[in-house]
């Protein structure tokens, strides 16, 4: 595929005029049984509106970092961020969902690719994180295949859904270990030759 096939994707800061959209995402069972730990059920809109209150209010340095994701029609198609961000340890938890029609695309790599430059080069932290259920196999080729997070550990049957309880995988990154395959997965992402991220859009932000 050539470059003139990609799909381009701009980032914008998210806010609470978004939740609407997210919270439609979220009515699907199987999407918030993957995204959400501790939302096993999909909920109303102001209920979506208070979940992410905290995460979206204006903090100085931020708590929390939220993206949303747009096409060229300006049609909202995922969501990333950092969340829990630590200024005196270094560290922040690393999320991305994105919608059916756009996955298998991707968008998520490139995404996370966005924060972990974000993560590393501007705002100086040391480490990313982030953990998913163990049957979730298109989160771990993404995250440890081909962006080199290193599994940490596993919590056993934690994470319960469709009557089932799973091991939870937790997996980790380093700001040295970035630095030294970002290249190489960059490299690999354009290659792959499906969606570009318009950097010129992409907020640039730090505490």
């Amino acid at each position: 595929m050539t470059d003139t096939a990609k799909t381009t994707i701009s980032l914008r800061p998210m806010g609470l005029d978004d939740i609407p959209t997210v919270a439609e995402w979220f009515w699907t069972f199987q999407d918030i049984a993957f995204f959400d730990r501790d939302l096993p059920v999909p909920v109303n809109i102001d209920a979506v509106r208070e979940s992410w209150r905290s995460a979206l209010e204006f903090a100085n340095p931020p708590r929390a970092l939220w993206f949303v994701a747009e096409n060229s029609s300006k049609t909202s198609i995922a969501i990333c961020g950092l969340q829990a961000i630590n200024y005196v340890h270094g560290d922040a938890v690393l999320a991305v969902f994105v919608t059916e029609p756009m996955r298998g695309k991707g968008l998520a790599r490139a995404m996370a690719v966005v924060l972990a430059d974000l993560a590393f080069d501007q705002m100086r932290l040391n480490r990313l994180s982030t953990f998913y259920r163990d049957d979730h196999s298109a989160t771990q080729r993404i995250l440890v295949d081909r962006i080199g997070f290193q599994k940490e550990g596993c919590k056993r049957q934690a994470w319960y859904a469709d009557g089932i309880h799973r091991d939870v995988i937790q997996v980790g990154l380093l700001s040295q270990e970035w630095r030294d395959q970002r290249d190489q997965v960059k490299t690999d992402l354009e290659l792959s030759g499906m969606v570009s991220i318009d950097l010129k859009r992409t907020p640039q932000q730090g505490p």
